[in-house]
């Protein structure tokens, strides 16, 4: 198997989820091996996405740039581009976040289809699992990774109104595109106004959330309608795949997670690459 990166690039444009800012997403083809490949055009600044430069956002991930400043909510970009097989390309973005469009990865995977991918001769690496690592906190939350030919998942998500709500399956091409893809980003009603009030109190958050943009929960249902069947948790199954992306390769084992979030998925990663004596990484 090699590695692939885009036919052509494509722009992409919307409100960022946090900011609330307009902001313009360009995605671009890029040499083998080049990774996934952050460009900040306002700061002409750029990064590849590796464990390292990895950090936490509130209710997103984010990639730190030199000189203090960074990229923010990248997951729904990376878990489009580890379902489809992209490997290698340059994202060019003009602020701080990337812009939220529908609150799912439905957008972004449409234009990589459209743009198409291109083979390369780079073979494509991934990560196996050998022996279980595991995270977890004492309130519950749980991830765990253990050896497997194929990555699959099974993710359980308890919500109040809701019950116990479960997704499992092979997170990648068309499963992805029908069961995963479509989910979007959900928001307690309560939760997320609380989180509006706080404005101006440290990092911008939830200042772009709107209907259009989120599945907003309330009592056991989602205002407007849900795109799919419990779709909280699939869509806790795409921001779990566009975390697992930060390792910066694909990661072969059956990752079992409950109540887990952008913290325990980053936790994950940092400890999976802290056990270099359990996994290996085959050529492709």
């Amino acid at each position: 198997m090699t590695r692939h990166t885009l036919n052509k690039p494509f722009t992409l444009t919307g409100k960022s989820l946090h900011a609330g800012k307009r902001t313009t997403l360009t995605l671009r083809p890029a040499p083998e091996n080049t990774g996934i490949r952050f460009r900040r055009t306002d700061l002409e600044t750029e990064l590849t996405v590796a464990p390292d430069h990895a950090r936490r956002a509130t209710l997103s991930t984010a990639l730190d740039l030199p000189g203090g400043h960074r990229i923010r909510t990248i997951e729904h970009l990376l878990s489009a581009c580890m379902a489809l097989g992209l490997d290698d390309l340059i994202a060019e973005i003009d602020t701080e976040e990337l812009p939220i469009l529908d609150g799912s990865a439905a957008p972004i995977c449409a234009a990589i289809q459209a743009a198409g991918l291109v083979a390369t001769a780079a073979p494509r690496p991934h990560l196996r699992v050998l022996a279980p690592i595991e995270v977890s906190t004492p309130d519950d939350r749980l991830l765990r990774v253990e050896p497997a030919d194929t990555l699959t998942f099974d993710i359980t998500l308890d919500l109040a109104h809701w019950g116990m709500l479960r997704w499992s399956g092979t997170p990648l091409g068309a499963t992805y595109l029908s069961e995963i893809a479509p989910a979007r980003s959900f928001l307690r009603l309560g939760h997320g106004l609380a989180q509006r009030l706080k404005r101006g109190q440290g990092e911008p958050v939830l200042r772009g959330a709107w209907f259009t943009n989120t599945a907003p929960l309330f009592r056991g249902g989602i205002l407007g309608g849900a795109r799919l069947p419990a779709e909280p948790v699939r869509h806790r199954a795409l921001d779990l795949l566009g975390d697992l992306a930060l390792l910066g390769m694909p990661l072969l084992g059956h990752v079992t997670a409950h109540r887990t979030g952008h913290a325990l998925n980053l936790a994950l990663v940092q400890t999976i690459m802290a056990r270099p004596d359990a996994w290996v990484i085959l050529p492709s």
